[in-house]
């Protein structure tokens, strides 16, 4: 995937990118790691099973980046919180 103008392999099918929302980037600061939270809605739209993390690294030598981890990750929305 196309992520903010950088190549990103992620464990996702080609089919799944139409659905998928990046909500947040984290790059590191020399650039060579990207922490993603995105939102895959392929199979269910609800928020508490749609969510997923990436954490990726930039491969030596190469242009692009690729996820050691991916996990889900439950999207929480601050505004419905009460404190």
């Amino acid at each position: 995937m196309d992520i903010e103008g950088r190549w990103v392999l992620l464990p996702i099918e080609n089919l799944s990118h139409a659905n998928i929302t990046i909500l947040r980037t984290i790059w590191s600061e020399n650039g060579n790691s990207v922490t993603l939270f995105l939102k895959d809605t392929t199979y269910d739209d609800d928020p508490f099973f749609s969510g997923f993390l990436a954490v990726c690294d930039r491969l030596v030598g190469e242009d692009f980046y690729l996820a050691v981890v991916y996990h889900e990750w439950f999207i929480i929305d601050n505004r419905l919180t009460t404190h």
